[in-house]
């Protein structure tokens, strides 16, 4: 005999199956709201602040943080007192990650205070030029500009072509060299320049007496060169090819002089922090600076040279940058050879040099 079953147990039946059914739709819900509201990975990074920071997080960190669920924390001060601070806290270090250039990199490794880091972790390694990666494993560098001489074409028609040509006369009076924290890399340009060997100091030495007396001023910061040249204290200056870029976008009429003697290649690095536990993430950020968007946006923003060789620069910036060739005929400095002498060096300079000139 066939039972029938009663309309109030199909009722109950229908009304359990919706009810399963909605319940796991809602768990599926909130498991993705759960996803999305994850509370993302800080990373503690020291790096210069203000305008250079600014750009950087349009170009890099902003980026950055979206692809990997991650919150930059910047701890914000200029390399020198980043790297005493790493070194002073050797023990309980407070960042995963800290900016290094001027040899610093060659500091912080002697002293034991930076990670090594995983090649292949890094996104875009394969894409870049070799001189950027570090021969012992650590960090290699992120981005790279050229220190040249660079002059304001609305008073300057004819600039100096060489370092050399900044002791004719008729530049005197409008040059400006640094003076507070680029003593030791104009001591060996010039050197360089001069005798064609970084290390022969003295000979350096003697030249900067020679030229002090006829320049307009020192500068320190960037901002102050900026400040300098927005005043029309100098025209000149021995400076960098990205700061350069980032001022004529602001409207400045400067441009950069590529020297016959060579440029100097000036690197910057982030250095993984010995001790940190977000080692992966540091790996990733490096590789987001060799993204060909990034480097682009890098170009544009900073004039950054494209760290990764395969960028497809857009015609506008074409011409605004080193080239390829160009890079290939700068120059590094000795930096080992700078770590090894720059106190000695700076004694010297605020002895000799300083008093030679305001400003």
């Amino acid at each position: 005999m066939t039972r029938i079953m009663s309309a109030k147990p199909r009722r109950l039946l229908r009304r359990r199956r919706v009810l399963e059914v909605g319940t796991a739709a809602l768990a599926a819900t909130v498991t993705r709201v759960n996803i999305a509201r994850a509370e993302p990975v800080e990373l503690v990074l020291g790096t210069n602040g203000g305008q250079e920071y600014d750009v950087t997080y349009k170009a890099v960190y902003q980026r950055f943080e979206q692809k990997y669920n991650a919150k930059i924390v910047p701890v914000f001060a200029d390399g020198a007192t980043l790297l005493n601070r790493v070194i002073a806290e050797k023990s309980h270090p407070s960042m995963d990650v800290t900016v290094a250039y001027q040899g610093g990199w060659l500091i912080g490794q002697a002293q034991g205070v930076f990670e090594k880091v995983d090649y292949g972790n890094i996104p875009h390694i394969n894409e870049i030029y070799g001189f950027l990666k570090d021969p012992n494993g650590f960090a290699p560098f992120v981005n790279f500009g050229a220190w040249g001489i660079v002059y304001d074409h609305d008073t300057i028609k004819t600039p100096p072509l060489s370092f050399k040509s900044l002791w004719k006369p008729k530049y005197y009076g409008q040059i400006m060299i640094g003076g507070i924290y680029h003593w030791q890399i104009h001591l060996t340009a010039f050197a360089y320049a001069w005798t064609g060997k970084q290390a022969n100091i003295d000979a350096a030495f003697q030249k900067v007496k020679e030229l002090a007396p006829h320049l307009a001023a020192f500068y320190g910061l960037s901002s102050d060169t900026q400040s300098k040249f927005e005043q029309g204290i100098a025209s000149i200056a021995t400076w960098y090819s990205y700061t350069t870029q980032r001022l004529r976008n602001g409207g400045m009429n400067l441009l950069f002089q590529f020297p016959e003697e060579g440029a100097f290649i000036y690197p910057i690095t982030f250095q993984a922090v010995k001790g940190t536990k977000k080692l992966d993430l540091v790996e990733k950020l490096i590789g987001e600076f060799y993204d060909p968007q990034a480097c682009v946006a890098l170009a544009r923003l900073n004039g950054y040279i494209p760290a990764n060789r395969n960028t497809m620069l857009p015609p506008d910036l074409k011409g605004q940058l080193l080239s390829y060739d160009q890079v290939l005929k700068s120059h590094s400095w000795d930096w080992a050879l700078i770590n090894a002498h720059q106190d000695a060096w700076l004694t010297r300079w605020n002895a000799e040099i300083r008093p030679l000139i305001r400003g």
